[in-house]
């Protein structure tokens, strides 16, 4: 017992300021410390064991957190108990395959309904041709509601380099592709037209009695309309009130038989003149009988 004595002497002593301390410990400190040193440490067992159980586990976390692949081990873990995906039911559609909007949800090796990211796969089915707008719902423990409300085709749209498009009423473009079924469908022509063709579709509607006659609106720098015909004829529209100068056109039509004649254009730009420009047959036409006009205008000279 005297060496621990004399030891606790020793430090009291040193705590006290006498000898070679170098460290003094506050009055409130020093019962403590005599009693952490007086009891006898043991080590658990396994404590080796243990620790490097924990290192392990705490270097898996860490590189998984590293890696990035959290939400990847997050979606293994919440399928394993149960909350897989297991049913897809898309409602809605009637141009957009099934197959592309499962190939749009991205759904992984661990398709998990707790992680699916349901604005990621929204944004990327919207990107999708047809689809206007999707709704997705998650319904627990493992099904998936797609509503999916197409575009609704308006119209046809030649533009740049002669591609001819698809088009909804507000000028977006669906596909590329146009077939047959649309042949219908307000055709429009030039830049800036696709966001006006329902202002285009208005205008051919007044006038009924062409209607079924007209082939196409061209528009011209971005002001007015050119409408041309399926025998070729066009009709140059004014910028102000092209409607009225349609109808006006549609009538003269219907009394003299004019748009079915050998003419090329009828320029209506100006309200107060209609001003006729003949095609090449017409102005053909019209030169000879100019010209046998001018023959009998010789003929009679010579006579007097």
């Amino acid at each position: 017992m005297q060496p621990v004595e004399t030891g606790r002497a020793e430090m009291e002593a040193e705590a006290a300021g006498g000898g070679t301390a170098r460290l003094v410990l506050p009055r409130f400190l020093r019962r403590p410390v005599r009693a952490l040193m007086r009891k006898d440490w043991k080590l658990p067992r396994a404590i080796g064991l243990k620790g490097t159980l924990v290192l392990f586990i705490a270097t898996g976390v860490t590189g998984v957190l590293i890696g990035g692949h959290s939400m990847t081990v997050a979606a293994a873990v919440t399928s394993w108990c149960g909350l897989a995906i297991e049913n897809v039911q898309i409602t809605g559609q009637s141009e957009t395959s099934e197959i592309d909007v499962l190939g749009q949800l991205e759904l992984g090796d661990y398709p998990s309904l707790v992680t699916f990211d349901v604005d990621a796969a929204k944004s990327r089915i919207e990107a999708m041709p047809w689809v206007k707008e999707a709704r997705i719902k998650k319904l627990y423990p493992d099904t998936l509601q797609i509503a999916i409300t197409e575009r609704a085709p308006f119209g046809i749209w030649q533009h740049a380099g002669g591609i001819v498009s698809l088009i909804d009423k507000d000028g977006k473009v669906i596909i590329d592709d146009v077939g047959e079924r649309y042949s219908r469908l307000p055709f429009v022509v030039g830049d800036g037209a696709e966001t006006r063709v329902a202002e285009y579709a208005e205008l051919v509607d007044g006038v009924p009695e062409l209607k079924n006659r007209i082939h196409a609106g061209v528009l011209i720098s971005n002001r007015r309309w050119n409408v041309v015909l399926d025998n070729g004829v066009e009709l140059l529209l004014p910028e102000k009130d092209p409607g009225s100068a349609l109808v006006a056109v549609a009538a003269l039509d219907t009394q003299s038989n004019l748009l079915s004649r050998d003419i090329s254009a009828v320029d209506l730009r100006s309200p107060d003149k209609l001003l006729v420009r003949l095609s090449d047959t017409g102005e053909k036409a019209r030169k000879e009988v100019l010209d046998e006009r001018a023959k009998l205008a010789k003929k009679g000279a010579a006579k007097t």
